[in-house]
This record gives structure tokens, sequence and C-alpha cells, in this order.
């Protein structure tokens, strides 16, 4: 049986409606479900939406033009989803027959979110993995959009796996030359990545062979877009409105967050910039915050900034990314300077084929 459904979602909920039913007849054992995702009230696709079928085991990006197709769908009831960042989350569920071939046509509603004018970052991260409970719902929209866009990014580099060429930029201060040592390399990055969050657990030593950037190093592990959206990292920290700023002429939305007051090792604090008419990530400014005595006693901090860049639409990766160490103060002598590190994205090669 050949059935075509509208299925619309809200802001406030799902709506359904069947708005034509063809049977025919087959003799296939399995359900086959095509579609488009579109704009409610237009004729506008919503390309790489993302398209789940749970009980099929299926997760993809629709296409360029908003389509999919779902093979092999066993009989009974399932729930279908569609996710798009700046857009409303669509749900719905309905019964598959044996045979079935089903023409969907998916309609999300931008999402409109009204944020305070006026917000308070609390003192205390008293409620971690959560928004301050004063602050009003549309910050809780807000934040989901972060969470959307990391699960974007992490479907794309669980299904479609790239790799990246990358430019690295080191700079550090050599008093006893009283010159400054620099250096450059090319890395490639797979979007494989084994780390994940861990409270106390963001610094490491990692040791180079013999080369420029030869020796053993310290290193701070920056959480990337989908580690936005782990529970590890949301449990670990509280997140707040933080108003609008001008970033390189752009007006963005913030985001803060800091370590919950339980966590007292080395972690992070800082800021999420959001695009405020698409509501994806354009960039993130991090601090170490939580030094031990060891720390202490090799620097006084260090500051993070990334951008990002769409792979295709919808879905960022990190474009540049700067890293600057400050040294422990001296007080007596001269000031030392901080060390740098800058990274820039120069290529974006998909292994298996793009969405």
């Amino acid at each position: 049986m050949t059935r075509r459904w509208r299925v619309a979602a809200a802001i406030a909920g799902v709506i359904t409606g069947v708005i034509a039913a063809f049977p025919t007849s087959t003799i296939a054992q399995r359900a086959t479900i095509v579609g488009r995702v579109s704009v409610k009230g237009s004729a506008i696709s919503i390309g790489y939406a993302v398209v789940a079928l749970k009980t099929a085991g299926y997760e993809r990006f629709t296409d360029n033009d908003g389509h999919f197709a779902i093979r092999d769908v066993a009989p009974g009831r399932v729930a279908l989803s569609a996710r798009r960042i700046g857009y409303a989350p669509l749900d719905t569920t309905f019964a598959v027959a044996a045979g079935d071939s089903i023409q969907l046509e998916l309609e999300m509603t931008l999402v409109t979110i009204r944020l305070p004018a006026i917000y308070s970052l609390a003192h205390a991260c008293a409620h971690p993995g959560r928004t301050n409970a004063e602050l009003s719902a549309e910050l809780l929209s807000l934040f989901e959009q972060v969470k959307e866009s990391a699960e974007r990014n992490r479907l794309l580099s669980r299904s479609y796996p790239f790799e990246m060429v990358v430019e690295r930029r080191i700079s550090r201060p050599e008093p006893a030359l009283e010159a400054r040592f620099i250096a450059f390399d090319t890395v490639r990055r797979t979007s494989e990545r084994l780390w994940r969050y861990e409270a106390g657990k963001m610094l490491g030593t990692r040791e180079y062979e013999p080369g420029v950037f030869g020796g053993k190093w310290t290193t701070l592990t920056m959480p990337e877009l989908a580690d936005y959206a782990d529970d590890r990292f949301l449990d670990s920290h509280c997140f707040d409105y933080g108003g609008i700023d001008l970033v390189d002429g752009d007006s963005l939305l913030l985001i803060e967050f800091k370590p919950a007051e339980n966590i007292h090792d080395p972690d992070i604090a800082g800021t999420l910039y959001l695009d405020p008419k698409t509501y994806q990530l354009r960039m993130t400014a991090v601090a170490l915050v939580n030094l031990n005595k060891q720390l202490r006693e090799q620097i006084s901090g260090q500051a993070i900034r990334a951008t990002f860049k769409e792979i295709f639409p919808g879905v960022p990766v990190i474009d540049a990314v700067s890293s600057v160490v400050f040294p422990i103060e001296v007080k007596k002598g001269p000031s030392l300077e901080p060390s740098t590190e800058d990274q820039r994205t120069l290529s974006v090669r998909f292994l298996k084929g793009k969405p």
C-alpha cells in the first residue's frame, strides 16, 4: 500500500495528519519510507536535516534538496524524527504494514527564541547540566540548539569520516637568545575522536619525535563541538545566557559555562558564540581554570579561541585555533612573553563519500 502523509511540527508541539492514502497490491514483506523535509507552509526544502528511524537503525542526513529514503523497514509502529539546527524538532509515530510504500512530507518550523534583555551569571555553579532556573525557558531552547549542532557534528564524523590537513605554528620566547622560537609544520587529523571528556582528565603529556616540535609537552585537550553535547561534560558544568557581543563586526549570542563547584582539578570555563539567526556555533573561547600547584609553578594561565566553518550546510567543524600560554609572573627581572600556538585547517577530504 502506498500512503502519502504530510507531517508538520510547530513550536508548541507536533501536528500530524494523513492527507491521502492510495492502496496498491504488493508481495513485499518489508516497507519503504521516502520523503522530503521542507519549511512549514512553503515549498522550500531543508537540506542536510537529520532524519532518524530508530527501529530501523537509520540516522542520516537528507540530501541538498531535503530528500531521504528508508528501506527494508519492519512492519509495526515506528517513531520517526527530523532535526535541523534553527528549526523546531519534529517527532511523529505511525504504523507500517508489510509491503507499505509511504511518502512523507515533513514540515519543520523555524525556531524563534526571545532571549532576556538582562542576564546574570550565577556566582556559584550549583546546578551543573542545566541552565539557571531563574532564566526563561527560551534559554533552554537556545542551549538545545547548541546540542543539536554538536549531534550533527557527531553524526557526520561517524557516518561520513573525513580528514583535515592542519597547519600549526608555534612561537615561544627564548630568553637566553633574546629572541623567539617560531616553527611551522603540517599534520593530518581524522574526524575519529577517541578522547571523551572526564573531570580531572583535561591535561596530559605528549612526546613528539625529534624535530621542530620534538620533546615532551604538557597538553590541554580542548573539547570539540561534539563534546559540548556529551553527558559527562554537561553534568560537570553550568551554563547561562551571556547576552550579545560584537565579534569581528558581527553581533553574536553568548552562552557562558564554568565547572561545577565540586570540580577542583584543572578544567575549562568559557563562552560559546552563536549566530543569532541560525543559532549555529561560530566560535568558542575557553580558559584553563583550577590550576594545581604543579601548573602554577610553570604557567599562570592558558586561553584558547576556536572558530568554526561549515563543512557543508548546517554542519560546522573547527577552522582555526589560537592558544596562548601565559608565563608565571616574575617579581624581579623582565616579564616573559607568552607562548602561542596557531592552527588553521587547509583542506578537508571525505574518506568514504559525502552525505
